[in-house]
């Protein structure tokens, strides 16, 4: 069973029963973009409380990698700065870092699949998040076939961005 929050109450980010969370199956809450930090990390106010926000499947290039992570947050910028949102969770609700995990949606367009089709994003797959993993899996090979974004011959991604964060940070990649 799952419980679709209505979006005129608040929705307190407890960790739920495993039938009482927001899923990708149905259940949404409403948010406003105060701000974006990279290509896939947002702030949103939903009732009063300022939440930070991980878009759940994808991977972007870090800020300071070449151009693609400024570009990269400029296109989800463009998507979503302060605009109304609806936030949707999967089976895992937060990250390591205490960031809400979700897909975000303004209007019908489903934005983390978005910054995939524009080549702004990468696929990344960390179960038990995958719901939209055949769309993103999609829209990546046709980002890259269309050469957009990180995939341009003219200005390929050197570096994945997790294999470009663990060399950072000293690690094998």
């Amino acid at each position: 069973m799952v419980l679709a929050v209505p979006l005129d109450r608040p929705y307190t980010f407890r960790q739920p029963d495993p039938d009482q969370r927001l899923t990708a199956r149905g259940g949404f809450l409403r948010a406003q973009v105060v701000s974006v930090h990279d290509g896939a990390t947002i702030t949103v106010m939903i009732d009063k409380k300022l939440e930070k926000v991980r878009l759940i499947g994808i991977d972007v290039p870090e800020l300071d990698q070449g151009p693609w992570g400024m570009e990269a947050r400029d296109a989800l910028r463009a998507l979503v700065d302060s605009k109304t949102v609806r936030l949707e969770t999967d089976i895992t609700i937060r990250d390591q870092y205490k960031r809400l995990l979700a897909y975000v949606y303004a209007g019908e367009t489903l934005i983390n699949l978005e910054m995939v089709r524009q080549g702004q994003a990468v696929l990344l797959t960390v179960p038990p998040n995958v719901a939209h993993l055949e769309e993103y899996r999609k829209a990546q090979s046709e980002a890259r076939e269309a050469g957009r974004g990180v995939w341009s011959a003219a200005r390929p991604l050197d570096t994945v961005p997790d294999c470009y964060g663990k060399q950072n940070k000293g690690r094998e990649c």
